[in-house]
């Protein structure tokens, strides 16, 4: 059997990992400048506190250096793939799982979605994510009033983001839990409210707070009101829209679509020129713009793709609340880069039948709708480990090398 504390010590251990690398992403807020490294997972140099580069910015200016006859864009290309290379088989997908912070965002989302099921406590977490959202607006601004270096304050963007994060959630969870129009009709008129708020502002000469900022508060305004247009057409289609499970061939087949992304950056670099890409990147959006908004919010001016990003933003906000690992599972280029080295990667998951009794914790429990009793090698496993800590015994255990290479070193 497993041990209750074999599980603790994994999901601490997964959970420090998730905390170190998202300090590691924005050690800027410490004073560190961009270093000129690479993440290992998807995180925009964009953000305000980022210190490295993204692999798909890589893969942009890279493919735009080529064109131009630059050699640094070869080398940027072949110190990516070195790097994607070397990671991937040591460890196959499980950045995905251990580092990304975009991972971790769908995390906190799948935990509260899994944990909260009462209207009490959904409404507990509703005013508690609108506090920290108010908060990441409010401070700043208050910093800012009173001449305060950047730095003193950057982190609060982040609180200020990820508290609209869990503000969608919220209203997605109600919708889900409560057969009424009420929830997304609020949600509506707060999206609405929003708006008028902005304009009002604009028109009261508050030109200098975050209120008359049209970008912060129309972003924050489409994702209430998209989130609740959802729940009013939910509301009143109720059981005529067919649901997708996962593993079914849909689902798979819409597995495929990271894939075509990440194989049209490099070509779409090329065409326009410029960074395709990264001008609709919802990511970028989600780790950097608004954080940008909330510390700055009238000194920041979107480009002529930002109403565009911000509908992807909102359309992947969406998506993470109602599917779990969406982003990771549709169409994260970064995870279609590790997603093959799965198959050739050293460390594993091992699945033992002879251990198994059968209970299907494994399957109910994996983020990404597999089933960890099948191919441990899939390219969709992200080695998160729910199913070694949901297995009551030792059935699904990490294993620091695989049984190939097992093997051989054994004869």
């Amino acid at each position: 059997m497993t041990s209750g504390r074999s599980r603790v010590t994994l999901n601490v251990l997964r959970t420090s990992s998730r905390i170190f690398f998202f300090l590691i992403a924005v050690l800027g807020i410490f004073g560190v400048s961009m270093t000129g490294l690479i993440y290992p997972y998807f995180f925009c140099p964009a953000s305000p506190a980022a210190c490295a580069g993204c692999p798909i910015w890589v893969i942009e200016h890279g493919t735009i250096n080529i064109v131009k006859g630059a050699n640094e864009g070869l080398y940027m290309l072949l110190y990516l793939l070195g790097l994607f290379l070397v990671i991937g088989v040591l460890v196959g997908r499980s950045f995905c799982g251990w580092a990304c912070p975009m991972g971790t965002l769908q995390d906190i989302f799948s935990f509260f979605d899994r944990v909260l099921k009462s209207i009490k406590w959904i409404l507990v977490l509703a005013g508690a994510s609108l506090a920290m959202l108010v908060f990441g607006i409010v401070f700043p601004y208050v910093m800012r009033e009173a001449e305060m270096d950047i730095l003193t304050y950057m982190w609060a963007g982040y609180i200020g983001a990820l508290g609209a994060f869990l503000s969608a959630l919220s209203g997605v969870m109600l919708l889900k839990r409560k057969e009424s129009l009420l929830p997304p009709i609020i949600l509506v008129v707060a999206g609405v409210l929003m708006w008028v708020l902005t304009l009002a502002a604009d028109r009261a000469g508050w030109g200098f707070t975050p209120l008359a900022s049209i970008e912060l508060m129309g972003l924050l305004g489409l994702m209430f009101g998209t989130i609740g247009s959802l729940g009013v057409a939910r509301f009143f289609l109720r059981e005529r829209v067919p649901r997708m499970s996962a593993g079914s061939r849909t689902d798979r087949r819409i597995r495929w679509t990271k894939y075509g992304i990440l194989l049209a950056i490099a070509p779409t670099s090329w065409l326009f020129d410029t960074l395709f890409f990264t001008d609709y990147d919802p990511i970028g959006g989600i780790t950097a713009t608004l954080p940008e908004l909330l510390l700055d919010p009238s000194g920041w001016s979107g480009n002529q793709f930002f109403w565009m990003k911000a509908i992807f933003v909102v359309g992947v906000i969406t998506l993470i609340s109602f599917v779990d690992r969406g982003w990771c599972r549709y169409l994260c280029p970064v995870g279609a880069m590790y997603a093959p080295l799965n198959k050739v990667s050293i460390s594993d998951i091992e699945y033992t039948a002879e251990e198994c009794i059968h209970c299907q914790l494994c399957i109910r429990n994996c983020p990404m709708g597999l089933n960890p009793k099948e191919d441990k090698r899939d390219p969709e496993c992200i080695r998160c480990g729910r199913c070694v800590t949901s297995c009551p015994t030792r059935a699904q255990r990490f294993v620091p090398f695989n049984r190939s290479l097992r093997g051989v070193f054994g004869k």
